[in-house]
């Protein structure tokens, strides 16, 4: 027993020598590897090597202080070993595949500062496991499946926080308890459904980071307007227009700004006063012009105008001498391409032609990231046919120098390279979308041009007419004006009948041609009796 226990307190000796850390913290890491699929890590650890090597673990005088194992795509339950790194400062593991509750073990880490496990997907309610860590300065629990039964109980004793994430928390109301954190500085209560409480944010005079994204908002809240500090404001994916901004003028000191996905068809007035951006995202909105507007924000250097209706390049942009990125993809941009555009500029899926491409190429221009590919041509369009007849979709480009790739469900690559789609027999799987790929290569002096154009989608649907498509039994046209046809690929017709919708027997016979031309415009009913039963549809006589 006694030569049991010198082996213990020896291997114990042995590998607190070995290691900048001691046996147990070194254990507990490696239990968090396991419960976690360490094997399938982003960024996996070397146990030949000490640990303060391994990813994302920090040691300070010989003990753990930070675990941060953000987005490394850890699996699992929420690992308990963390509560055995008893001088844990700081935890962040977000952005991974997490589950399950959080341990309640957690609250007896006494001196820890910071807790992010935001977008995972932790269910249940952390309020046990939370409430005790006292010192946090920063709470970010934003994005899982957390059910709280009392969120303004969980937020009571955390006076010193600085960063607080409640994003995708169900919310109707600001929580109250905010108003009592004087000294936060990073609110994130986004992809909410908020509606009032806005004034318990009102009084955070040291804010500078508000995201108030994804809550169906109108309008910025008059009582954020008082947040004259703010450096950063995200509102994206609300319902905010041109006229409805709210407050916007009254942040002066914003650097970055996000109002993408909502319904500005041009930019607010209130632009004009925010001097200090550097960073400014209007992508996914309905702006076509008006880019003079932006000419007094001399410090931009970032902006993004992605997927607007956009048709000519915006040079007024280009006046902005500090502009180092634009992003205009996804728009319908077409012409010559300017000489002096920005460092990095996007152009991606609009709509230049293989020449107006060239022409800027052939300039020589020094960019460190200028795309161009793909490119769209070609309006989305429907081609409507019957169940059995044939269909050929057709694109606009022609030429020896492309080469053609059909796309059906607009990723299946088909086996046709010819300019047009033909289908000879259309069957219901051919109803969908199709997309063509004309790729163009050239060898330029300086460089190889590559592009794809795209066109944009051709919906293959079935005429108006009703049908059954299990038993191969199609009713067409509908709406019908003189003649209504039954096509049938397996059954013998027995019987039909034509009844109006108070059930008067209008039609009765076998024939698969019926003239219609003298039923009034309405609504009818017509019944088809086969060997595998009686099948009814509606249609309409123009």
């Amino acid at each position: 027993m006694k030569k049991l226990l010198f082996i213990l307190l020896f291997s114990q000796f042995y590998f607190a020598q070995k290691w900048s850390i001691s046996f147990a913290e070194r254990n507990a890491l490696l239990n968090i590897y396991n419960a976690t699929s360490g094997n399938q890590w982003s960024q996996q650890w070397n146990f030949e090597k000490d640990p303060k090597t391994w990813y994302g673990v920090k040691v300070k005088n010989g003990i753990v202080t930070e675990l941060n194992l953000r987005g490394n795509g850890l699996k699992g339950n929420f690992p308990t070993n963390v509560s055995s790194l008893r001088n844990l400062e700081r935890l962040d593991l977000s952005n991974n595949q997490l589950s399950g509750e959080v341990a309640p073990s957690i609250s007896s880490l006494s001196v820890l500062k910071s807790i992010d496990i935001s977008n995972n997907k932790f269910s249940g309610d952390p309020t046990v496991a939370l409430v005790p860590l006292t010192q946090l300065t920063e709470l970010s629990l934003g994005n899982n499946d957390f059910q709280i039964a009392d969120l303004e109980g969980l937020l009571q004793n955390f006076t010193k926080l600085m960063v607080l994430d409640i994003s995708h928390f169900g919310l109707s109301m600001v929580p109250q308890k905010i108003a009592q954190m004087p000294k936060l500085m990073a609110l994130n209560i986004s992809n909410n459904q908020l509606t009032q409480g806005f004034g318990h944010i009102s009084s955070l005079a040291k804010l500078q980071d508000l995201d108030i994204s994804g809550n169906a908002l109108t309008q910025i809240p008059n009582e954020l307007g008082a947040l004259t500090g703010l450096v950063s404001l995200n509102a994206s994916n609300n319902k905010l227009g041109t006229i409805f901004v709210g407050p916007l003028a009254n942040y002066k000191n914003l650097e970055w700004l996000s109002l993408q996905g909502n319904d500005f068809t041009a930019f607010p007035p209130a632009i004009t006063q925010l001097t200090k951006l550097v960073h400014l995202n209007f992508s996914d909105n309905k702006i076509k012009d008006g880019f003079h507007t932006l000419r007094v924000l001399k410090n931009l250097e970032q902006i993004f105008l992605d997927k607007n209706e956009i048709a000519t390049f915006p040079e007024t942009l280009l006046q902005l001498k500090g502009l180092q990125m634009l992003s205009l993809t996804n728009n319908k941009i077409t012409g010559e391409i300017p000489d002096l555009i920005p460092a990095l500029t996007f152009l991606d899926n609009n709509r230049f032609t293989t020449q107006q491409i060239r022409n800027f190429i052939l300039k020589n221009k020094k960019l460190e990231n200028f795309t161009y590919s793909p490119q769209r041509y070609d309006e989305a369009t429907t081609v409507s046919v019957n169940l059995g007849a044939s269909a050929n979709l057709q694109q606009s480009l022609s030429g020896g120098e492309y080469q053609f790739t059909w796309f059906k469900n607009l990723d299946q690559k088909t086996t046709t390279t010819a300019e047009n789609y033909y289908i000879s027999n259309t069957q219901e799987s051919d109803f969908t979308d199709y997309t063509c790929e004309a790729y163009y290569f050239e060898e330029l002096p300086a460089e190889l041009m590559e592009v794809s154009f795209f066109r944009e989608p051709i919906t293959l649907s079935k005429d108006l007419g009703t049908e059954n498509v299990n038993k191969g039994l199609v009713v067409f046209p509908n709406p019908a004006t003189d003649f209504l046809y039954i096509k049938t690929t397996r059954m013998d017709i027995e019987k039909v009948f034509i009844h109006d919708l108070s059930g008067k027997l209008l039609y009765t016979g076998n024939e698969k041609r019926i003239k219609v031309a003298q039923l009034p415009s309405a609504t009818y009913v017509i019944s088809i009796q086969t060997s595998e039963g009686l099948k009814s549809f509606k249609f309409i006589k123009h």
